[in-house]
């Protein structure tokens, strides 16, 4: 409900307070431009050579193109394979509410 509120009163606000804005500041007034800048005579345009076309460097062919209806390869193999360092079981004992030691989160 808070937003709604705050919704309505910006969508009211907002042109209220741009109009107040626009009648306070004042307006700047165009600067008129003197006869003397008016009169200097523009030097002549020289046309520029067109410039040589770019050329843009090819990229090498390709040897040959891949089989993309074969598998790839190791595709039925498990993402993680265990190793010789890795641990079979867990790693410490696991403690239920009853049986964990005095002074440890676990216990109650």
């Amino acid at each position: 409900m808070l937003y709604r509120n705050f919704a309505i009163a910006t969508l009211l606000g907002a042109p209220l307070l741009v109009m107040v804005v626009e009648a306070v500041v004042p307006k700047s007034q165009p600067i008129a431009e003197t006869s003397d800048v008016a009169a200097v005579d523009p030097a002549p345009v020289t046309p520029v050579p067109p410039s040589p076309p770019i050329v843009m460097p090819q990229a090498p062919p390709v040897a040959a193109m891949p089989d993309y209806g074969q598998p790839l390869p190791g595709a039925g193999q498990p993402l993680l394979v265990p190793t010789g360092n890795m641990p079979t079981a867990a790693s410490g004992p696991i403690f239920s509410s009853r049986s964990a030691p005095p002074g440890s989160p676990n216990a109650e």
